[in-house]
């Protein structure tokens, strides 16, 4: 009977740091890099932990996901069906630089410690009126030491 590699093609495809060969070498002890050369328990035993892998990838992504569309939404961004809006903050070169679902689980888990930190900052709010003060302080600066030239000419 001949063997469909579906399966395991699309489950080796959520895992892009694992390497066939290495994988099919482990599941054989060492005996093939072959996928046709595979016993069948040997096989089915891969295709099982794959899957077993994928499914607690699958449930660890969903819930940094959850907790940066948390802390996105107590910035003040809509996240309830604004998927454009979330996208375009994501993806800002500030904050993560791509689209929200192009994030890894170590870019999700940077994204929400950074996020974390404006929150704990005073929020996006905050950051722009720092910056506007930081603006106007530099011009009160250049105003006084303009005066002070004056003065002293």
């Amino acid at each position: 009977m001949k063997r469909d590699y579906r399966q395991f093609y699309a489950l080796l495809k959520l895992h892009p740091q694992v390497d066939k060969e290495e994988l099919v070498l482990q599941y054989t002890d060492g005996r093939t890099t072959r996928l046709t050369e595979m016993k069948d328990n040997e096989y089915r035993l891969m295709l099982s932990d794959l899957d077993s892998v994928t499914d607690q990838s699958q449930t660890e992504l969903k819930r940094w996901r959850s907790s940066a569309l948390l802390r996105i939404g107590r910035l003040g961004i809509n996240t309830i069906d604004n998927w454009d809006g979330i996208n375009a903050f994501v993806s800002s070169k500030k904050i993560a630089g791509k689209p929200f679902y192009n994030l890894s689980i170590p870019e999700l888990r940077q994204l929400v410690r950074k996020l974390e930190s404006i929150e704990r900052h005073g929020g996006l709010k905050a950051t722009e009126e720092k910056k506007e003060s930081l603006a106007m302080d530099a011009a009160s600066v250049q105003a006084w030491f303009g005066h002070q030239n004056a003065v002293v000419s």
